[in-house]
């Protein structure tokens, strides 16, 4: 929800942000304003997974 109008926000963009997070930029149709938030990333859709697709194997 838009803090200024209080109507629903939209995702206008997603964008790298520090390591683990993304930024993600939130533009209200009304009155125009921007807000920018922090997430967390899905650990399984990093380069992380590239470790999953190697040779490296749990303990048996």
């Amino acid at each position: 929800m838009c803090p200024a109008c209080k109507h629903r926000m939209g995702l206008a963009r997603i964008s790298p942000g520090k390591r683990g997070f993304e930024q993600r930029t939130f533009e209200c149709s009304t009155c125009h304003r921007l807000e920018t938030v922090s997430f967390p990333m899905d650990p399984m859709k990093t380069d992380a997974l590239g470790w999953l697709a190697g040779d490296l194997k749990p303990p048996r």
